[in-house]
C-alpha cells in the first residue's frame, strides 16, 4: 500500500514537472519568436519614411526590415550553447562598427537580385533599420553594447516592453496607410516621441510608488524599475535596502504592489569571495542586478547567484551556483540560463 502511494506521488510529481517544463518552454519561445518579428515590422515601417512603397519588392523596404532584424545574428552562439550564447547576446552584433557591417553586407546581397540598384540609398535605409533594433533593445530592460569594441557597458534605458502594442499600431500604420501626407508622418512621428514620454513618466510614477511603500521600514540603497515582460500596466521592481534585496511588481492601474520575494543579504565579504569565481565575474557583467545566496550542504558550501531581472512562472530565470568544500576550494560552477533545473558546468581553471 504505502509502495503503490509513494509511486503515484512519484508519477504525478513527474506529470506535474513536465507540465512546468512545458509552460516554461512555450514562454520561451514566445520571447524567441516575437523579438525578431517585431524589429522586422519596425523596420519596414521605418522605409515609409523614404517615400517609396512598402513592399517587399522594394530593396528600400526589404533592406531596411533585414537590417532591422540582422543585429541578432549573435544567436549563431547558440551553436555553443546557452553559456555562449548569453554572455554575447546584444554584444559585439549590436554595437555601431558592426551595424555598418551588417548594413554593408545586406546592401551588396540585395544588388545582386535588382536592377536599377541605387546602393547608397539602399545601404543608408537598411543601416536606418540596423540602426533601430539596436535603439529599441536599448529601450527595453535588457540593453545593448553600443560602443563595443572600445566599452563592454550595457546601454538601458528599460522603459519599453518586449512587445509593446502601441509601437506596433504606429508600424501598422506605418506599413498600410498607402496615400501618406507629411502631416500623416509628423503625427506619426510626434505620437512615438510623446509615447516614450509617456512610458518614461510611467517608470517614474512607478519609482515614486516602490519608494513611499518601503522608505518607512527600510533604508533604501537603490531603487531599479523595469517594464514587465508581457503586461503594459505593470512595472517589475528591485529595492537594494542595507540588509535585503526585495523584488516585486507594482499596477499602475490599481495602484498595488505585490512582493514577490525579499532575500536577505549576505556579508560583503562572502559576495566578494562569489564575484571572483569565473562565474560571478560572467554573471557581472551578465546583469547589473544580482542576489548571492549562501547555504551549507553536507560538507560542502554552497554560494547561488540569481538574476533578478525577469520572473516568470514564479521563479527567476538565470541562476549560477559554485559549490567549495571546507577549505574554500572550488569543486564545481553551474550556470542555469532559463531555469534553474538546467545546468552548465563552468570551468573555474583558467
Amino acid at each position: 500500500m504505502y509502495t503503490n502511494i509513494c509511486k503515484n506521488i512519484e508519477c504525478m510529481n513527474k506529470i506535474y514537472n513536465f507540465h512546468i517544463f512545458i509552460k516554461i518552454f512555450i514562454d520561451f519561445i514566445k520571447l524567441k519568436v516575437v523579438d525578431p518579428i517585431t524589429h522586422g515590422v519596425i523596420g519596414l515601417a521605418i522605409s515609409a519614411y523614404s517615400g517609396d512603397p512598402v513592399a517587399f519588392t522594394n530593396p528600400v523596404s526589404l533592406g531596411c526590415a533585414l537590417g532591422a532584424m540582422s543585429p541578432d545574428i549573435d544567436i549563431i552562439a547558440k551553436l555553443k550553447g546557452d553559456y555562449v550564447y548569453l554572455k554575447h547576446h546584444r554584444g559585439i552584433s549590436h554595437s555601431i562598427p558592426a551595424l555598418f557591417i551588417l548594413a554593408g553586407i545586406i546592401t551588396a546581397g540585395l544588388s545582386l537580385f535588382f536592377a536599377d540598384f541605387q546602393f547608397l540609398r539602399v545601404f543608408i535605409w537598411t543601416l536606418m533599420g540596423c540602426l533601430s533594433h539596436t535603439l529599441f533593445d536599448i529601450l527595453n530592460s535588457y540593453g545593448a553594447k553600443l560602443f563595443m569594441p572600445f566599452t563592454k557597458r550595457k546601454f538601458m534605458l528599460g522603459i519599453l516592453m518586449l512587445y509593446d502594442p502601441v509601437i506596433t499600431v504606429l508600424c501598422f500604420l506605418l506599413i498600410f496607410v498607402k496615400e501618406k501626407t507629411i502631416a500623416f508622418y509628423l503625427c506619426i512621428t510626434t505620437s512615438f516621441f510623446v509615447y516614450l514620454g509617456l512610458r518614461w513618466l510611467m517608470k517614474q510614477y512607478a519609482e515614486k510608488k516602490v519608494k513611499n511603500y518601503y522608505r518607512h521600514g527600510y533604508k533604501i540603497c537603490s531603487v531599479n524599475i523595469l517594464p514587465a515582460l508581457m503586461a503594459y500596466h505593470k512595472w517589475d521592481f528591485i529595492v537594494s535596502t542595507n540588509n535585503y534585496n526585495i523584488v516585486g511588481q507594482v499596477n499602475l492601474f490599481n495602484g498595488k504592489i505585490i512582493e514577490r520575494k525579499k532575500l536577505k543579504k549576505l556579508e560583503d565579504e562572502e559576495v566578494k569571495m562569489f564575484k571572483e569565481t569565473n562565474i560571478g565575474k560572467y554573471f557581472r557583467e551578465f546583469t547589473p542586478i544580482y542576489h548571492v545566496i549562501k547555504s551549507e550542504e553536507m560538507d560542502n558550501i554552497v554560494f547561488k547567484f540569481i538574476d533578478l531581472r525577469y520572473f516568470l512562472r514564479n521563479d527567476f530565470m538565470h541562476h549560477a551556483t559554485v559549490i567549495y568544500d571546507r577549505e574554500k576550494n572550488i569543486i564545481q560552477s553551474f550556470f542555469h540560463p532559463y531555469h534553474i533545473d538546467k545546468s552548465i558546468p563552468v570551468a573555474e581553471m583558467d
